[in-house]
């Protein structure tokens, strides 16, 4: 069977920080092309590096109480948003095609 390789954006919005001021976006991309997403242990590492991307998409470097639960809100949401564009990952790697990247991203 031949495996087809594409480029896919998986992008998600997360929790916007309140203060208009502070708005920008960010992003990080997640190399995939290494990952046989037909393998449980490959969907555990795919799951990581989405975890992994938007803690770091999320983090400000502020601290204090009400910034740890932005951040957890953060986190929580962008997962939330990546899980349908995960699965069709999933899904395609089953059919033959092998993506090669995602990108996480947050509005701040």
């Amino acid at each position: 069977m031949m495996t087809r390789t594409l480029i896919l954006a998986l992008s998600f919005t997360a929790v916007a920080m309140p203060v208009a001021a502070q708005a920008q976006e960010k992003a990080a991309i997640i190399r995939i092309d290494n990952l046989d997403l037909t393998h449980a242990g490959d969907r555990d590492e795919l799951d990581a590096r989405l975890k992994s991307a938007a803690r770091s998409v999320c983090q400000t470097g502020l601290r204090g109480t009400a910034e740890t639960s932005r951040r957890a809100a953060c986190v929580t949401a962008a997962l939330a948003q990546a899980e349908p564009q995960a699965k069709r990952a999933i899904a395609q790697a089953k059919g033959g095609t092998q993506l090669a990247l995602l990108m996480v991203g947050a509005a701040r």
